[in-house]
This record gives structure tokens, sequence and C-alpha cells, in this order.
């Protein structure tokens, strides 16, 4: 089990990225606005997608509208979902997208999560060093294919998710990520950061999902089914070395109200949450190793 605290992508970071972000015209004070007209607002660290509220919608700034009189806020725009939650809404870009970080911290690890392309390739360049990792992913799945029929015959899926550790701990370091694609490639969040090993995950974990979609039935006993949005969750036991106990309980009392990215089986597909812990435990077993436990909810 690994945790990636993450790194904030602010304006200040992100050098620069291949999408585009004209979602919608750019909201102006002396420009009157009708109800369901959409604008964005691109000043820094802000980047969201706002709707009318009403019609006559003038010198209303929708940032400072606490209260939504007046503005709605969708979304980030689409060049800033892969930097926040939810993880649902994407950053969707047709040819691929490229996207250039400058973290100015020591950065080991990064994940990309609900992610749609044919590769991700991966380039840190040093300003003393030069190229110190170059590394290209393929995110065809694997999983299920235990045979050559499967091989040849099951449909082609891709990996959703992807994690990479142990970057070389340079501070100064350009990050560039390339999500390729011939068509679109779409990420719901790309998240750097450093990680720390919490332990070894034990077989027995438990794996779901929490349903947020809604059923109604009529009079008649017709089902209307509403797909709505889900999020990730585990029940993990983690072995630590006992003479960790103290590392360990700082690491996760750290992370206990910042959404990281947990890691049970680095190998294993769909064993990636983003999210947050609901409690742990740690039970000192004996002197040489102890058991924790981890209940982990991801964010949708």
């Amino acid at each position: 089990m690994k945790v990636i605290q993450p790194h904030t992508i602010t304006d200040s970071t992100l050098t620069s990225s291949t999408v585009t972000e004209a979602d919608h015209s750019a909201w102006a004070s002396g420009t009157t606005y009708a109800e369901d007209d959409y604008v964005i607002v691109t000043t820094p660290n802000i980047h969201k997608i706002y709707k009318s509220k009403q019609n006559s919608n003038t010198n209303h700034d929708p940032t400072t509208d606490t209260s939504e009189t007046w503005w709605e806020f969708i979304s980030y725009t689409n060049r800033w979902k892969m930097f926040n939650a939810p993880v649902q809404q994407q950053t969707v870009n047709s040819g691929g997208m490229v996207v250039v970080i400058t973290p100015a911290e020591i950065t080991t690890a990064l994940a990309l999560i609900n992610t749609d392309c044919a590769s991700v390739t991966i380039l840190m360049v040093d300003p003393t060093e030069g190229t110190v990792f170059n590394q290209t992913y393929d995110m065809v799945s694997d999983s299920g294919i235990t045979s050559w029929y499967d091989y040849f015959f099951t449909a082609i899926v891709r990996k959703t998710q992807l994690a990479i550790l142990g970057l070389p701990p340079y501070s100064a370091a350009v990050i560039t990520v390339t999500l390729t694609d011939s068509s679109s490639a779409s990420c719901g969040l790309m998240t750097i950061g450093t990680y720390d090993t919490i332990g070894d995950s034990q077989y027995g974990a438990s794996f779901g999902i929490v349903d947020y979609s809604t059923k109604a039935t009529d009079e008649s006993g017709n089902v209307t089914v509403t797909a709505g949005s889900f999020s990730d969750r585990a029940d993990v036991d983690v072995i630590i070395e006992t003479g960790r106990f103290a590392q360990v309980k700082t690491v996760l009392t750290a992370v206990r109200s910042t959404p990281s990215v947990w890691i049970t089986e680095e190998d294993t597909e769909g064993t990636i949450i983003y999210g947050f812990f609901k409690e742990f435990d740690i039970i000192m077993t004996n002197p040489t190793v102890s058991l924790c436990t981890l209940q982990i909810e991801g964010l949708t």
C-alpha cells in the first residue's frame, strides 16, 4: 500500500497545455447576460464555467456571487478539469494532449485516473542533468487475457488508471506528460506529488463502488434508471514493520483532510483510488510486524 501526497497544480506550475481554454466566452462586466448563458472565468487559479440564472444579468461577478443569486458554478474549464475533482469530469482533447508542469519541488510520483488514451509518455528534464526520466506506457489492458483465444478475440479494453512511482527526485525538473491517441484523449485526474509506503497489502482486501444513480418506479411498476456518479471504496489490511509505527501514523494523520491517491497494488488494475481514508487502526501484533486496517473512500 502506497499513498501519493499531491502537489497543488496552479497557474505558476502549469507551464503549458495543448488543451485550449475556450469553452465559452469570457465573462465581461459590461455585458448583459440572459438566463442560461454560459461564461468562463480564466483569472489565475479560478478557471471555472458559470451559467447565468437570471435575465438582465449585468455587472455581477460570478466569482463573488457566493449566494449563487446570479450565477451557478458548473465545472472547471476543460483545460483544468484534470487537475480538480470531481474525477468523473474529464479534460477531453482531440488528437491527444501534452501537459508541461514545473512543480519547483521534489516530485517522485504521478498518477492518472479515469483516463482514456492509447499511450502515456512521461518525460522529466532537469536544467542541469538533462533528461532524467523518459518512459512510454501502453494503455491497452491485459486484464482477463488468460489464453491465446482471449488474446486474439477478446475486445480491446484500455486501462483507465496509471500510477508511476519512483520518479527521480529533482526539484527543478520540468515534467512533460503526453497522452497520445489518434482520436480524442481524456483524463479525469492528473496528479503529481511525493509518495510514501504504508506497508504490504494483504489478500482479502475488498473493493467496490458507491453508486449515486437513481431508480424510480411508477404506479405501473415501470422502472426508470437515471445514471449518476459513483465513487470507489476499499477496505484493506496492511502489514507494517512495528518499528515504522510512528512514521506510518504520522503519514496517515498528515493526509487525513487531503484528497490523495491510494495504491493498494501497483501491478493490479482497479486498485488505485483518489480520495480519503475514512478511518485507520494500527494493531501492534508483535515486536516485528503490526497490522494496519484502512477504509478508503473515493471521490466522484
